[in-house]
């Protein structure tokens, strides 16, 4: 019989159950009926069959996942012997990286030697998206994970006490894509590990002084103190509240003066022990990067060696105003004004033409485009299994390197199709960016730049990506990846010296790859070889992408670079410090949590929260190992005070009234800034233009100026 109540409340395992069905994708409203139902499937008897759990139930149940996967994180945070921390953007991902016990077995001791277990902290969308405010939203999610272990009845009966400061003084290094509210956030999460530290050793070394010692200290910082305010008279002028601030800030410079003078005494291998904190940075950042300096030093290379550019890829209300310069035979005089601007605002070129079909032949957008098309086309008159064009209307990591093989690989099909879609269409005519489409699949430069980026991609970008993303990739530390990193450097400067090894009618995937290995998409190889007897400029345009890329994989690569922090790091401290290659785990939350609201919009982020928790951090194993009936009780208590409390509204509230606080003072300063210029422009119409040149030799730098913005 599978007993549905225990005590009047739902029982352990019917909440277990109902928490793998919303899990599962099983809306709340529907889950408490599906356990029913299931069981007279299975042909299963339960007691109280006439009750069926409702949605405001199953919302708490989803809720204590929450509190039961903060707890697993606050016991794992204090069995662990290191930590490295993982964020997002926007919608803040934080994920933490540790040695975890293996709650599959009957030992729970971690083994010092394993791989380290990626957590998810939880999601949150934060008040402020400024770089000061990330590390203490870190700070605080982290803070209030221990709060709730804490608490728990676990950590009483395991007698395990985790504080923040246990936490930073375990935390050795953070990883996250290449932005610099990224490297903003390390530095701030690396100065609160800090000042935790001599926090620590303030502490330990006042606790320390004799009696005698510490009257004696604290009465030399107390008169320090008085004396600052002005003497005893204004002490003891000032109300309690006021003279307890003063109290709790002098403590604290007492603590970290202490802390500093002790740090200094240290010697130098317990310093570095202290101050350990590496920061690495997302290998597919550094891909992604590096492609893009690449695309920029092709681009440029067209006038640095006098050739013909790709032709021009310009909006419909810029081709308007520059037809004589796109017609063959147009006008070759002066460009006017609007048609400078015009030429300037239009852009051209292979990564250019992958933007535009991507936005043709798979947009983001399933109301626009030709997808449908595409793809019936493909299948049913190219005699091709239809796999979608690459996404680059979604920005995806290689995406555009993807789409510049997949046009020249299928390049004579896709004309085709071109005119098969003019031709089907009432009027007979392509919209702009089809018409630019087609005009680039004819265009023998714009081929040139295709073939590069699919030489790059297929010499570098994929061996690259199978390094850093192999089948071991949850062992893979990335800090090991020194040595891929000067490979890298190594073989693009190969290619720019050599170039004949990878454009060449010969070329060999032995010469010409990254790694040595297979190219990843042999055909796409066969193409470029194909189109280049057409392209004479190829051989230069893929050196300058080459060249490109080099001064990116130099700056991105400076991390491991001889004498440097994960350079001159011993095994020991890599493991202590280990972080994974890529920022994956937040790019794929962040996916998760943008299907999971299409699909189901009213969810709030708690639910969220809790469900991904529970479910990417294996929350069900901890919990059937380590709990027992009072820590159940213990989440169903916990997980009613985000509700009681409306947390999210309360949240919410909060990030609506600092957008209209940031928007008033926005209206300040813009208000301000009118009435500067106001005043500045009467100003300069009462300045009297001198013509005189004796007068403007006389005059200072300030009264010049002032006459230029008269005139």
């Amino acid at each position: 019989m599978f007993k549905l109540m225990h005590r009047k409340t739902y029982s352990v395992t019917a909440r277990k159950m109902t928490r793998m069905l919303v899990n599962a994708g099983c809306a709340q409203s529907k889950a408490g009926g599906m356990i029913s139902q299931i069981a007279n499937l299975f042909r299963v008897k339960i007691s109280h069959p006439s009750r069926v759990m409702d949605p405001q139930t199953i919302s708490r149940i989803v809720l204590e996942g929450l509190i039961a996967a903060k707890c697993q994180v606050g016991y794992e945070i204090s069995r662990t012997q290191d930590g490295t921390s993982n964020r997002g953007n926007t919608y803040k991902y934080r994920h933490i990286a540790m040695r975890v016990p293996d709650y599959h077995s009957t030992n729970l001791k971690v083994n010092p030697s394993s791989i380290p277990k990626i957590r998810l902290l939880g999601v949150d969308c934060t008040v402020e998206h400024s770089a000061d405010a990330s590390p203490e939203g870190f700070t605080n999610a982290v803070r209030d994970t221990l709060d709730i272990f804490d608490r728990s009845p676990a950590a009483r009966r395991l007698e395990r006490k985790v504080t923040i400061r246990e936490f930073f003084r375990k935390l050795k290094g953070m990883n996250g894509d290449h932005a610099s509210k990224e490297k903003s956030c390390a530095k701030g999460m690396q100065n609160q590990k800090q000042a935790a530290a001599l926090e620590e050793l303030g502490e330990e070394t006042l606790v320390e002084k004799t009696t005698y010692e510490l009257v004696q200290y604290l009465a030399a910082w107390n008169a320090k103190k008085i004396a600052g305010i002005g003497g005893l008279k204004n002490w003891n002028s000032l109300l309690d509240v006021e003279k307890t601030k003063h109290d709790v800030k002098l403590m604290e410079e007492i603590i970290q003066t202490l802390g500093k003078e002790e740090y200094h005494n240290l010697d130098p291998e317990t310093c570095r022990e202290l101050d350990l904190f590496i920061w690495a940075g997302c290998c597919m950042h550094k891909n992604k990067n590096s492609f893009k300096s690449g695309s920029t030093g092709m681009i440029g290379a067209w006038d640095t060696l006098g050739l013909t550019p790709p032709i021009l890829l310009a909006n419909k209300g810029n081709t308007a105003i520059l037809r004589c310069i796109l017609n063959p035979g147009g006008s070759s005089g002066a460009l006017s004004d609007d048609e400078q601007r015009a030429f300037e605002d239009s852009t051209r070129g292979g990564v250019k033409m992958a933007a535009l079909a991507g936005a043709i032949f798979n947009n983001k957008d399933d109301k626009k485009g030709q997808g449908d098309r595409h793809a019936e086309y493909f299948k049913e008159k190219a005699n091709i299994a239809y796999t979608c064009f690459p996404d680059t209307s979604n920005n995806r990591f290689g995406s555009h390197s993807d789409a510049a093989a997949h046009l020249i690989w299928y390049l004579d099909i896709y004309i085709k199709f071109l005119g098969v879609l003019r031709l089907s269409k009432k009027l007979g005519t392509f919209t702009q960016i089809e018409q630019n489409v087609l005009n680039a699949l004819n265009d023998i430069p714009t081929h040139t730049e295709l073939c590069a980026m699919t030489l790059y991609h297929q010499a570098v970008c994929k061996p690259y990506m199978r390094a850093v993303r192999n089948p071991d990739v949850d062992t893979q530390n990335a800090l090991d990846l020194g040595p891929l990193h000067v490979l890298v450097q190594e073989f693009v400067k190969k290619i720019i010296e050599e170039p004949e090894l990878l454009v060449s009618p010969d070329v060999s995937h032995v010469e010409a790859t990254l790694d040595g290995k297979e190219w990843d998409s042999p055909v796409t190889i066969q193409a470029v070889l194909k189109l280049m007897p057409s392209l004479p400029h190829l051989k230069e345009v893929t050196v300058a992408f080459f060249t490109g890329t080099l001064a990116t994989w130099k700056h991105f690569s400076a991390k491991f670079a001889p004498g440097g922090l994960i350079d001159t790091a011993s095994a020991s401290e890599k493991q202590l410090a280990w972080m994974p290659p890529t920022n994956v785990v937040n790019e794929g939350a962040l996916g998760a949590y943008l299907v999971a609201i299409l699909g189901k919009p009213s969810m709030t982020l708690h639910q969220y929260n809790a469900l991904a928790m529970f479910q990417r951090n294996d929350t069900q194993s901890f919990v059937d190992t380590v709990f027992i009936d009072e820590d159940h009780l213990f989440v169903m208590c916990e997980a009613r005070k985000p509700d009681v409390s409306g947390a999210e509204r309360i949240h919410r509230k909060k990030i609506v009234d600092f957008r209209v606080e940031v928007a008033c003072i926005r209206k300040e300063k813009d208000i301000a800034r009118a009435e500067k210029l106001k005043e500045d422009a009467e100003h300069l119409s009462k300045v009297v233009i001198i013509t005189e040149t004796q007068q403007i030799y006389r005059l200072t730098v300030a009264l010049l100026g002032e006459q230029i913005d008269a005139i």
